[in-house]
């Protein structure tokens, strides 16, 4: 099963504009998580 999960993805990012995509995806994830990471905490919602 992981095989064929792990080769559909491979066969997906062979396409130029599919590893764009996922590298712009990634870039937005990670820029979500810093931001989130650095803001400070409020307390608990009442």
């Amino acid at each position: 099963m992981k095989k064929l999960l792990f080769g559909a993805i491979a066969n997906w990012l062979r396409k130029p504009e599919n590893r764009e995509k996922a590298k712009r995806t990634a870039r937005d994830l990670h820029g979500k998580y810093q931001n989130r990471k650095s803001t400070p905490e409020r307390g608990p919602k009442r």
